[in-house]
Formats: structure tokens, sequence, C-alpha cells
């Protein structure tokens, strides 16, 4: 239920719309309330804006409100009709200004209400040039409204309004075709209209027929209403007026200090459906959290069922190695010793075969000695052998390949010189070769290299020194790593 106060010179008057007319009342309801005023104070003025932007624009309008209405909150700027170049109609380069100075009258009929919530001050010069601000009005047009607090006239030129009078006591036809001509000639004698012969145009919110003998007298012409009310004028134009205000046009007067109340109650359900909208967006970004936490809860959940799994796993081997009676650390140097002593250790019988096939190839050859042996890891081969081969490096042990156990085999021939030295030491050399084509040996000891170094004697004391000498050779036979197996230590 929606209430209009109308306040006018006469007092004020409470309307209440219900079942589609406006029907008067004695008490205020609760509820928001419109305001509609109807006084003399009512009053338009143009201003010049230079060609300025901006909060700029807007200080500059604000100023020339505050000078032109001093005494009242109760002002705005009117909207202006979209002509001219884009300039123009980006920042028009002049502005119409409204404004009710009787601020006192407005102020006690609202404190007489401090409950009800004011959703807007409006003023009837305002609603009038709304009503009849139609494309197909002339755009020199006299709003007329009669009342029972005075005569409402309103001169509208290009859509906007530029004079508003408010003449109490014209109540017969004839009063007010007079103060209708006395408007128009004002407005020619101050250059707003210019002097013409032709007929003015009234628009008369009434529908008494006994003053168009009248108009005419004047050279005044009644126009039509605007087409929303041609089929079915309102009984009373202050209804459409009221009608008009409560849809909450442009043009409301209002501070907001004023309208607190209603402004708040608007826009509490936009708050809380804002609210409420955030709330599910934050919900909605929080169900990616929520999943991520669950699901690390139940990987952390699964590592932890490992890790019980794992101990009592652990758990179980401890017990069973303790039923043996056979310490866990003797079981780890036992296997450690498997692996470093044992494990490590190549295999020789094939070398050891090879060996035979080429040293039973050469015929007036004939074995000494055959001496083979384990070195520890790190021990240098081959120390003791008499003729050495050239010094090999050896490739330096890196975290992938740690330092191999090998087996050093060395052996002794007496070589008997025969057919003579230089079919001997061809000999040597062919055996030397022999032996370096063996797969995976490194071949320390080289008496054939030897050959090369010894400075050629002669005589029988060469021969005799060479029958009696054994020649020795000397390789090693390579195995695993060190750390082929690695053993968890505890």
């Amino acid at each position: 239920m929606k209430t209009v106060m109308h306040i006018s010179s006469t007092g004020v008057q409470y309307w209440r719309r219900q079942a589609h007319t406006w029907q008067a009342c004695d008490s205020l309801a609760s509820g928001s309330l419109w305001v509609v005023c109807n006084l003399p104070e009512e009053s338009f003025a143009e201003i010049e804006i230079p060609r300025i932007f901006g909060r700029d624009r807007q200080n500059f309008i604000h100023r020339q409100l505050s000078s032109r209405f001093p005494d009242t909150p109760y002002r705005t700027v009117l909207t202006q009709p979209g002509s001219g170049s884009f300039m123009d109609r980006l920042a028009p380069p002049r502005q119409t200004i409204f404004g009710v100075d009787s601020a006192q009258r407005i102020n006690e009929a609202l404190a007489a209400h401090p409950s009800c919530p004011v959703a807007g001050v409006w003023a009837t010069s305002m609603l009038m040039a709304q009503l009849s601000a139609h494309k197909s009005l002339p755009n020199e047009l006299f709003v007329v409204l009669p009342a029972d607090d005075g005569l409402r006239i309103v001169f509208i030129k290009n859509q906007l309004p530029v004079l508003s009078r408010l003449v109490p006591g014209a109540d017969h036809a004839a009063e007010q075709a007079a103060e209708i001509a006395r408007t128009v000639r004002h407005l020619e004698n101050s250059r707003v209209l210019a002097r013409s012969s032709e007929p003015r145009n009234v628009l008369l919110l009434d529908q008494r027929p006994d003053i168009e003998p009248w108009l005419a007298q004047e050279r005044l012409t009644r126009v039509l209403a605007p087409p929303a009310w041609r089929k079915k004028p309102p009984l009373d134009w202050r209804f459409a007026l009221f009608d008009l205000a409560v849809a909450s046009p442009a043009g409301q007067l209002a501070p907001l200090s004023r309208r607190t109340r209603f402004v708040a109650n608007r826009l509490r359900p936009l708050v809380y459906g804002a609210a409420g909208l955030c709330v599910g967006i934050g919900i909605w970004a929080s169900v990616g959290s929520l999943n991520d936490i669950a699901s690390g809860l139940a990987q952390r959940k699964l590592v932890q069922q490992r890790v019980d799994l794992l101990t009592q796993q652990s758990t179980d081997v401890e017990q069973k190695i303790a039923a043996f009676g056979v310490s866990a650390q003797t079981v780890r140097n036992a296997v450690v010793l498997e692996q470093d002593e044992i494990s490590s250790v190549p295999p020789v019988a094939t070398h050891l075969h090879q060996l035979s096939d080429i040293v039973s190839a050469f015929d007036p050859v004939r074995l000494h000695q055959l001496d083979w042996k384990i070195l520890a890891v790190g021990q240098p081969a081959c120390v003791n052998s008499a003729t050495p081969a050239p010094a090999v490096n050896p490739a330096q042990p890196t975290e992938a390949a740690l330092p191999k156990r090998v087996i050093e085999i060395s052996f002794k021939i007496n070589w008997p010189d025969r057919q003579g030295e230089r079919i001997r030491n061809q000999g040597i050399a062919d055996l030397s070769t022999q032996l370096a084509k063996i797969q995976g040996i490194q071949l320390l000891a080289d008496p054939a290299q030897g050959l090369k170094l010894n400075p050629l004697s002669g005589g029988d004391t060469a021969a005799k020194k060479s029958a009696e000498e054994f020649l020795t050779w000397c390789f090693t036979v390579p195995g695993t790593t060190a750390a082929a197996t690695t053993v968890r230590q505890p």
C-alpha cells in the first residue's frame, strides 16, 4: 500500500492508493511515504556551463545550485534532452535547475512522521513538466492545472520547463484564461517568447468545457492530452501526478539524509543477495581445498598403514632371526664377507686352460713354476716380477664402480737357446702376444718388453746366461666390484 503526502499552501493531505483509486485518509499508516508538494516557491532557472567535464563540471553545477537556492536542500538538476552535436550532448552548454525555497514547510510536514521512510519529494511543477514532455505535443506549451489551492501554470519550451506560477484564488474560467494570457505577455516582454499573432498552445488538465470561449478570447488554443490519457482522461489530474510520483521518476528533491531508511530498505535485499552470492562463491572455491585436504588425509592414512605393515614385517623378521640363535649383526657380517671375499673372487679355470694351451704350443718351453693368489682391494699386483710391463693408469674409481677384487697369476719358464738368440726372442714375443689376447686379463710383467730395453751382447757368455735365465710373466684376472650387492646396515 502506497501513501502520498500532498503539501500545499492550504495544508497537508494524505492519499492512499486502494483498488486502483486514490482515497483521502486522516491518519498515516506505516510504510514508505511519497511526498508531492504544490507550493508558490517552486521555480526553474537556466545556467550556462563552460566546456568542462567530470568532477569539475559537477562542482560547478553544485556551486550554481547553492548560489541560486541557498536556503533549501530541496533542489536538483534536470535531465537535459539530447540535441545538437556530440559534444553538446556529452556536455550541454546550458542546464536547467529546479528548487523549492519553502524548505521549512516541507521539514515540518516530514517531522510529524519520523517513523515513516521517505521515498522522495517531488514538486507538482516537475511532475507536470514530465507528464507533458511528449514529442506529439508542441514545443511551446502552457500546462495548466486548476486546483483548490490555486492555478498552477508551467511553461515548457523544447521539452524543458522554463517558468512555473501558482496563482491563488483563480477559480472562474475567465480568471484562469486571463492569468494564462498574463503569463504569455510576461514571457514576451522578457523575450523568452517571440511576439506572434498565432494562438498559444495550452494543455488544460481539467475537464471543464466553459473555459473554451475565454481561451479563444485571449488567443489561446487548447491541445489534446498526452497519448496515454487521450482515450480515458482521469477525473482528477492530481491522481495522475500521484501515479507518476509513486513510480519514483527523475527530479527527486529530497537530500539523502531524508531518504536514508528508504534507500536502506531498498538496498537490503540486494546486500543480502550479494552476501549470499559471496558466501556461495566462497563455499564453491573452498570445495577444491576440502577435496585436496581429504585426499591428503587419505594418502597419509595409506602411508601410515604401509609404515605399520613394514614395521610389523620387520618385527617378524627380527623374531625369526632371534629364533635361530644368531644375532642379526652376525648374519650381516657373513653376508658382507660372502660378497667381499667369496662372490667377488673371479673364476680362474678358463684362464688357466687358455694359459696351458698357449704355453704348450711352444715346444722347447718348459714350465718351471706357476703361482696364483687373490689380492686384497687396493693391493698392487705383480710387484715381485723380474720384468714388469709398462705401467697402466687404472681408471679412477667412482660411486658406480668401486675397486675390483683380482687374482694374480705368475709363471716362470725356462726357455733354452737352441735355435739362436733371434729365434728365442721372437718366441718370447709371440708368447706375450698370445697371452695379451686372453679376454679380461691385464699383462703386468712381460719379458718381451725387456728384450727391447736390454742391449745386444755377443759371445758365449750371453748364450750361457740366456740358457740359465728363467723368464717370468705376470697378469691379473679381474673379478666383480666390491659394491655389486649392497647390504642394509642397521
